[in-house]
């Protein structure tokens, strides 16, 4: 595999699963207080979602293929290229899941995608 490919299935797996994680939290319920009781609560129905638990596995998934991307490359080269999860999230958060994003969010994706571009140029 190259490491560009491993970086798109770290950064598809990775955004997917934040998206998922996400909606199966909105489907859980807020978490109001951080006391054991409440936790327990929550984190009993959030282990239940079927949401959660994707998003969590695809988050297991890019984790261990991220380690095999540093297996191959420098960190300086990998890390900076994962960071278009970024930009695939804020999307998927835009369109997927229906929020509102600021001009100056936009605009620091727009930062994101210039500085992606001046890695993968070197």
């Amino acid at each position: 595999m190259t490491t560009l490919l491993l970086v798109g299935v770290i950064v598809l797996c990775f955004s997917s699963g934040d998206i998922a994680l996400t909606r199966g939290m909105k489907q859980v319920g807020e978490v109001s207080s951080l006391r054991l009781a409440v936790l327990d609560q929550v984190g009993g129905r959030a282990i239940r979602s079927p949401f959660v638990l994707l998003g969590g596995a695809l988050q297991v998934v890019a984790f261990v293929t991220y380690l095999v991307a540093l297996s191959r490359r420098d960190l300086s080269y990998v890390f900076p290229l994962t960071a278009a999860s970024d930009i695939v999230t804020t999307l998927a958060a835009r369109f997927l899941l229906h929020e509102q994003v600021t001009p100056t969010r936009w605009a620091g994706v727009v930062i994101v995608s210039l500085g992606i571009a001046l890695i993968s140029a070197s």
